[in-house]
């Protein structure tokens, strides 16, 4: 049996955002391929403060464990990997591999 934040087949994740110090946490559909969850968590994130700055060649990575969830895989279940109140790490990145955070009235650095 899994442990953690279930319930109704959603699971809870902390989404920690690095450019502005603070998490958010969410309920995910835990059916979710691995592949959707960053997807759905690259979209959730888009919408808020300073992503209207957003640079051709930027991107956001979503982080477990240091290590970068795979936005292309379409096998592993959210279930799978994941029990449910795990902290991920969304870091945004310039086109040359540099993490970036944002301040707000001062924009992306």
């Amino acid at each position: 049996m899994k442990k953690g934040h279930r319930r109704n087949g959603d699971t809870w994740i902390n989404v920690r955002r690095s450019w502005g110090g603070f998490s958010r946490g969410g309920d995910f559909n835990e059916n979710l391929t691995i592949g959707e969850f960053v997807h759905q968590v690259i979209r959730d994130i888009s919408t808020e403060e300073g992503f209207q700055f957003f640079q051709e060649g930027w991107y956001v990575e979503v982080q477990s464990f240091r290590k970068a969830l795979d936005p292309d895989e379409n096998v592993e279940m959210l279930k799978d990997r994941f029990d449910g109140a795990e902290t991920v790490h969304a870091k945004v990145f310039n086109e040359y591999g540099q993490a970036l955070t944002y301040t707000y009235g001062l924009g992306w650095h």
